[in-house]
């Protein structure tokens, strides 16, 4: 039995290991960092385990309320980010990116997304969404863009 635990330990350490590499090199990993556990936040963070079905290998998202700063920073973090990126879609308002998706350059075998939503009304709020998935990333954005 205590064999079982060890692996268990070890598969847990493994995972948070990977999710941790996930968004290394990316600016927008210092708002998950700085904000994930802000009060005014919620983050979300699904692994491959609970996204079986959805050909996803990591989804985080973190919304956060009424917070101009963090609405800042995500905004700076996605201008360094996009550098690197095929800039997929772009809203800006009064000067003012509103809504980003981003397409980052493959890593291994996976293509990332970023996506990035600042809503004004009727409250402020920023939504900010890392994929990783195998499956190519403009069909995911093509599902996620796709017309009601």
């Amino acid at each position: 039995m205590n064999w079982i635990r060890k692996i268990t330990l070890v598969l847990v350490i493994t995972g948070s290991a990977a999710a941790l590499q996930a968004q290394s090199g990316l600016a927008i990993r210092k708002v998950f960092d700085t904000y994930g556990k802000s009060k005014d936040a919620v983050m979300v963070e699904l692994s491959m385990d609970v996204l079986q079905g959805y050909d996803f290998a990591l989804f985080k998202s973190i919304t956060i309320s009424n917070n101009e700063e963090a609405a800042r920073l995500a905004r700076d973090c996605i201008a360094i980010d996009e550098k690197d990126a095929k800039k997929v879609k772009q809203v800006v308002a009064n000067g003012v990116p509103t809504s980003v998706y981003l397409q980052l350059p493959q890593r291994g075998k996976y293509f990332r997304l970023i996506l990035y939503n600042h809503a004004r009304q009727p409250e402020s709020k920023v939504t900010l969404i890392y994929i990783e998935t195998e499956q190519d990333s403009e069909d995911v954005l093509k599902l996620i863009l796709k017309k009601k």
